[in-house]
């Protein structure tokens, strides 16, 4: 099922690409987004075309190399920013449309940037913007006008650009380090997806992650258009189910726990139909078919009611941004929707590893693309150690911190401070992030993801977080896991007027389980029940800092 057909054009920078993907695919369309409650198609000529004609009027207020911020959340005129920026010869610097301003202070200062371009969300924070060149989105339509006039009295005079040159700075989360990206980085991560993953002109890519994280800018985006796919933006996580319904996407790239809540979906209403039976006999029958590709086209067509749920057309999923449940994967491609796991990273344009159409290993995090390289340094007796990967696409550095690019690209190789192993078929196995490990006062390394693994391979545990609070008695880390469980499991059960001991007598059992197979100094000691979602960043990241207090407050007041 590897992507064949994909040519690998010989495009140097963005503005190349936007120009290429124009000339190939014209009037097909490029954009699909909703607008007063019509879903409307724009194509890659006119996506094209405005990108310049915008940049026309923009080149009066910035010139080549400004870092100009965009915030807003994900849309057409998002899209525009960025291409018109690009065009420009500017730096785009992508915000989430949700930061504090304190956050947003940051970012302007380590930047210095000298302009925004805003949507209507975004003006909570307009404040913030005291001394800079503004554009809000919603002068678009008359700026585009305006450009085009001009365009046609004198073509736009655009500089040259340097493939190696600064095309972008994406910010990690907390605007803690602005991450420099260059041509060459980004169009490395595309063409390398582009040459393993079948996707084409005809599918439709929902973009539902923030364009404000390359993860979803150059995989979500960039990837599917230089495809020559149709990308619809979505109205955020809390529509997710709703757009996936109106817009029928064929692909997503999503986070672990949006994969495990489709699975939830379909089964679910597989179960309410009382189809359990039928659909488990049609998976026997045909897991088994080779090749892949015809057991992946059998598998769309058999399961197709059963994905109505979730717009009936998805067939493929890209999960990043932590470990995904194996079974999770397995279930859904079981379900005609072709799920792998890839090594998501910023400073490496949005990816690092990724599990091939033809050659998976799920539980991985993929393999190393062509040209690349994934090596463990400094491992330990078991095989873990610190990640380094050695790339094309990895950052030119950290924006205004020397310090810490020497830290993190030395000897060729990027560090990526994130804890992993490669098994013996050379796949890569993140274990956690180094920033989320529990350190004990030997010095050795607990990886809470691995353990909430662990946990969540249970019936009863829906979503799990791990972190490391002190035991007052031995003075030392310890894992201690906060628990939302899953309430219709329990209820098939234990029945709908369930005690409330009997889930918390299911889950003692179970992480005795796991703490069995486990390292005395791994083994969880302490855990409470949850009964609201785990709170989270824009990008669906787990919020640890705040549950940390948490589960401390929680056992406190249990002993008490």
């Amino acid at each position: 099922m590897a992507n064949q057909t994909a040519e690998q054009r010989n495009v140097a920078d963005l503005r190349e690409l936007l120009i290429d993907c124009a000339c190939r695919f014209g009037t097909k369309s490029a954009v699909r987004e909703r607008v007063e409650g019509v879903y409307q198609d724009i194509s890659f000529a006119r996506l094209a075309a405005e990108a310049e004609a915008l940049a026309a009027v923009l080149a009066l207020r910035f010139g080549a190399g400004d870092k100009v911020l965009i915030i807003g959340e994900n849309s057409y005129r998002w899209a525009l920013s960025f291409f018109a920026l690009t065009v420009l010869g500017a730096v785009p610097v992508p915000v989430d449309a949700s930061i504090r301003p304190k956050e947003l202070a940051e970012i302007l200062a380590k930047t210095q940037a000298v302009g925004v371009l805003y949507g209507p969300d975004a003006r909570r924070v307009k404040k913030s913007f005291t001394g800079l060149a503004t554009v809000c989105f919603d002068k678009y339509k008359a700026l585009i006008a305006k450009g085009k006039a001009r365009t046609k009295e004198a073509a736009l005079q655009a500089p040259a650009i340097a493939p190696d040159g600064l095309a972008a700075i994406f910010f990690t989360p907390g605007a803690t380090k602005g991450v420099m990206l260059s041509h060459t980085n980004i169009l490395t991560t595309v063409r390398a997806i582009a040459k393993v993953a079948a996707i084409g002109r005809e599918d439709l890519f929902l973009s539902h992650l923030p364009l404000s994280h390359a993860y979803e800018c150059v995989c979500g985006l960039l990837t599917p258009l230089y495809l020559g796919a149709t990308v619809a933006f979505g109205q955020g996580l809390s529509h997710l189910m709703r757009n996936m319904r109106e817009l029928h996407p064929t692909c997503m790239v999503t986070l672990p726990f949006l994969a495990a809540a489709l699975y939830r979906k379909i089964w679910q209403g597989i179960e309410r139909t009382g189809r359990e039976t039928k659909v488990r006999r049609r998976i026997a029958m045909s897991d088994p078919v080779r090749p892949l590709s015809v057991r992946q086209s059998l598998k769309e067509r058999l399961f197709a009611p059963e994905r109505n749920c979730v717009g009936g057309s998805l067939k493929r999923l890209i999960v990043q941004g932590g470990g995904a449940d194996a079974a999770v994967l397995k279930g859904l491609r079981q379900l005609g929707i072709f799920t792998v796991q890839g090594y998501g990273v910023t400073e490496c344009a949005g990816l690092a590893a990724l599990n091939r159409d033809d050659h998976y290993r799920d539980g991985a995090a993929g393999l190393p693309f062509a040209d690349t390289m994934i090596d463990i340094y400094n491992a330990q007796p078991d095989g873990s150690g610190e990640i380094r990967y050695k790339g094309a696409n990895v950052m030119l550095g950290y924006l205004n911190d020397p310090a810490l690019t020497e830290k993190a690209l030395h000897g060729g190789w990027y560090y990526t401070g994130d804890v992993g192993r490669i098994d013996e078929a050379g796949f890569l196995h993140v274990l956690g992030r180094r920033q989320n490990c529990i350190e004990t006062t030997g010095g050795r390394l607990i990886c809470p993801e691995e353990l909430e693994r662990l946990l969540c391979q249970s019936p009863f545990v829906r979503e799990a977080v791990v972190v490391g609070v002190l035991n007052p008695e031995t003075k030392d880390s310890e894992p201690a896991a906060l628990i939302i469980t899953d309430d219709d499991y329990v209820a098939e059960i234990f029945g709908d007027d369930f005690d409330l001991t009997d889930p918390e007598a299911a889950v003692d059992e179970w992480i005795a389980h796991v703490n069995s197979g486990l390292e005395p100094y791994q083994q969880i000691g302490l855990y409470a029940l949850r009964d609201k979602p785990f709170p989270r960043d824009a990008g669906g990241r787990v919020l640890r800092s705040k549950l940390a207090k948490e589960i401390t407050e929680a056992i406190e007041k249990a002993k008490k």
